[in-house]
């Protein structure tokens, strides 16, 4: 009796640590939540303290840029904004690959936007024109030709493109 009752003991606290283990997994990556592998953040000043901030190489510029990554922070993106202050951009990552759209509902200015791939080479870019008055239903879409794992807007055209990656000293 004592050899049964100590399976069952050990095959509940497995399953246990199973659930745990599943459970973790799960709420890390169903989170929504991205993240940016080659950069260090900090939170964001005022009035972008929502976001984090980093530093970026666009090419062999190092941009300073907002960092959108969790699904609430994608959604709110650049809307209501008309000015940048002191950062270049803002930076959307995802958690994988995706083929997400993006709008100018609510966004005065005009938006140039590169998508890029998980290993920071360019997808694909476009202009965005501005949609201040409209809604996610009533402005126009844009869309990378193909799957990306991050995007950056800028209000600057931008002048030269190349890899999205760290900065380098």
């Amino acid at each position: 009796m004592r050899g049964r009752l100590a399976v069952a003991i050990a095959i509940a606290v497995a399953a246990l640590a199973g659930i745990v283990a599943i459970l973790g997994y799960v709420s890390t990556r169903g989170s929504g939540s991205g993240r940016v592998p080659f950069t260090t953040t900090t939170q964001a000043s005022p009035p972008f303290s929502e976001f984090d901030e980093g530093r970026v190489a666009l090419g062999s510029r190092c941009l300073r840029v907002l960092i959108a990554v969790s699904e609430n922070q994608r959604v709110q993106g650049l809307r209501n904004v008309t000015s940048l202050g002191p950062y270049e951009g803002m930076l959307f990552a995802f958690p994988s690959d995706t083929s997400a759209r993006f709008t100018m509902a609510s966004t005065p200015l005009p938006l140039d936007i590169i998508w890029f791939a998980a290993d920071g080479s360019p997808v694909d870019a476009a202009r965005m024109n501005p949609c201040p008055n409209g809604t996610d239903a009533t402005c126009p879409t844009y869309a990378a030709k193909r799957r990306y794992r991050y995007a950056l807007e800028r209000i600057a055209p931008s002048s030269g493109g190349g890899r999205l990656g760290p900065c380098v000293s």
